[in-house]
């Protein structure tokens, strides 16, 4: 009776191994497919996501919808580098910035998107019809569209929205 017990038990265990082992791979699987990671890299984000912090971008996010102002888009910049920044400015509008204040068509945006300097943006922004202006969460120290080494993004450079903090472990969470 012992043994018939100790193989339940065994049995039980190994079916759970079996059902974690199947849900671990859809789930890396469905990762691999719609998802990519990449490393922060500088301050341009900070606090929202520190220098050195390993976020998973939703490659599938942008396929049917398009970014709405305040996403944080993951896009590949003229060197091909992945950079991660917040919407600002939509297809089509205005952008300026000016006294520190963005302006999108005419209209001053929350004092929370305060900017120091307007960069190429001190004179207006007319965005195309496929572009985004995007800012980083640090103005102060960020490489945005502000910098022609940056600009407005177009929609072929984006990779997908910013999703999910997966490193550092203490900060794992989704990214607002």
């Amino acid at each position: 009776m012992k043994i018939k017990k100790q193989e339940s038990r065994f049995l039980i265990i190994l079916d759970i191994l079996m059902q974690l082992a199947v849900i671990l791979s859809l789930a890396w699987f469905v990762v691999y497919i719609f998802g990519a990671k990449t490393f922060m890299v500088g301050q341009s984000m900070s606090p929202q996501i520190e220098q050195g912090e390993a976020v998973l971008i939703n490659k599938a996010a942008y396929t049917f919808l398009k970014p709405k102002r305040y996403d944080l888009i993951a896009f590949k910049n003229t060197d091909g580098r992945v950079c991660i920044r917040r919407v600002i400015g939509l297809p089509g509008e205005s952008v300026n910035i000016r006294e520190g204040l963005v302006y999108i068509d005419g209209e001053a945006l929350d004092k929370f998107f305060e900017a120091s300097s307007g960069g190429l943006a001190a004179d207006e922004i007319k965005l195309a019809s496929n572009e985004y202006f995007v800012l980083g969460d640090n103005r102060v120290g960020s490489e945005d569209s502000r910098i022609s080494t940056i600009g407005n993004v177009t929609e072929d450079m984006i990779i997908g929205n910013a999703w999910i903090r997966v490193l550092p472990v203490k900060r794992i969470g989704f990214i607002k």
